[in-house]
């Protein structure tokens, strides 16, 4: 590390400890849970902490932890962030520590997040006496669709004390193994979501005059929301809008009263986000109006764009070039039109989000929200690499202001 005043060994901390972190991870991705339900994987975690003297609050976001380091030190306090929920899904892996709950999987990596953050506080504790800096450790729940970083932060994980940077990461099988994704300012999208009712009269089909069909309507509804990305935004200015579900109407000979659309808004700038939710919700209305018709609008804001403090990352690439060579550290040019909640922690602390880079040709070649996407071990060693350097060289940018 580039601290060489503190712990030239801490590599060898990890090598020493890498078994047991191995044995954690494979718990944890037989016992998947879903959303704020994580009591058996807040069960291990808490058992982990509890063995290695650390302590923390439970129970934030229903199933959520804090755990804190060096809370008396007069620093600079550093948080690092994971996730731990899994996704509704069958695993397709066939390893021998495959999920035992049918129909939950970690296809997205977060057992990786969860015992990475595990491991680098077993090494940072074991280390405390000779560290500059508090740090605090949040284990989070309920981040794929259900806001769990809000309510974390609702609950007090950003209070007593509040973190002056925090930090997360997140498995990226775009990246080969070993790799480490970096980019400042928009890394990642806003997620919207969106459902409409759009209501008519119902009507025999041979008398269409007779009803007010919300199909037809809907059908142009749905073709002049295209028109926003078309026509009124930057064509370089990355925005997504996806129609993933309709539905409406029961006999083929019937117009149906009532049609249902959701999807998805994602956008990588303020600005855009702001405008096509004002101009979705023009359009659904005037094109309604305009086929005598009426539509409910549900617009949900639910994810912020994931934007890393700019000074921060410009302060810590050198740094992170320097530790694990110019062949790891990849400079992401475009954002990911995928979203994440540890957004929510950066609107209100400056740090950063990394992308840790799992392709190794195998399981972690697959994409997120696979079946089959399995990281290899060694990603855990990477990830703990990382968040032992930010929290080990946080002279690298604890001046830093927030812009």
């Amino acid at each position: 590390m580039m601290n060489t005043t503190i712990l030239k060994n801490v590599e060898d901390l990890i090598e020493d400890n890498f078994d047991e972190f191995c044995s954690i991870r494979k718990k944890l991705h037989q016992t998947p849970e879903i959303g704020y339900g994580l009591y058996e994987t807040s069960k291990i975690v808490k058992g982990y902490l509890d063995e290695w003297g650390i302590s923390y609050t439970d129970n934030v976001a229903k199933t959520g932890i804090v755990a804190m380091i060096n809370e008396e030190v007069d620093g600079p306090t550093i948080a690092l962030r994971a996730d731990m929920d899994a996704l509704p899904i069958k695993e397709e892996t066939g390893v021998a520590f495959a999920s035992f709950n049918e129909g939950a999987m970690h296809a997205c990596g977060h057992d990786v997040h969860t015992t990475t953050l595990l491991g680098t506080t077993k090494i940072l504790n074991m280390v405390k006496d000779q560290l500059n800096c508090k740090i605090i450790l949040i284990f989070q729940p309920a981040e794929e669709m259900v806001k769990g970083a809000e309510k974390m932060i609702a609950e007090g994980a950003l209070e007593n004390p509040k973190p002056d940077f925090i930090f997360g990461m997140h498995v990226w099988p775009e990246l080969n193994i070993g790799e480490i994704g970096v980019k400042p300012g928009s890394l990642m999208a806003s997620m919207d979501v969106f459902e409409v009712t759009v209501k008519g009269m119902a009507g025999h089909g041979a008398a269409p005059h007779q009803g007010i069909d919300a199909i037809v309507g809907t059908s142009q509804i749905i073709t002049s929301l295209q028109t926003i990305l078309s026509r009124e935004i930057n064509p370089v200015d990355a925005a997504v809008m996806t129609i993933g579900t309709i539905e409406g109407g029961q006999g083929f000979n019937i117009i149906p009263e009532e049609v249902k659309f959701k999807g998805t808004v994602r956008t990588v700038e303020k600005e855009t986000r702001f405008l096509l939710k004002e101009r979705f919700e023009s359009i659904v209305n005037n094109v309604a109006q305009a086929n005598r018709l009426t539509a409910d609008i549900d617009y949900d804001m639910r994810y912020p764009i994931t934007i890393n403090t700019p000074s921060v990352v410009h302060a810590i690439h050198d740094g992170l070039v320097e530790e694990f060579g110019k062949d790891r550290i990849v400079d992401v040019e475009n954002p990911s039109l995928a979203s994440e909640d540890f957004a929510c922690y950066l609107e209100e602390v400056p740090g950063a989000f990394f992308f840790l880079g799992v392709n190794d040709g195998k399981g972690g070649a697959h994409k997120l929200h696979n079946a089959h996407f399995l990281p290899p071990f060694e990603s855990i060693r990477n990830g703990i690499s990382l968040f032992l350097f930010l929290v080990l060289n946080n002279e690298l940018y604890r001046n830093v202001k927030a812009e």
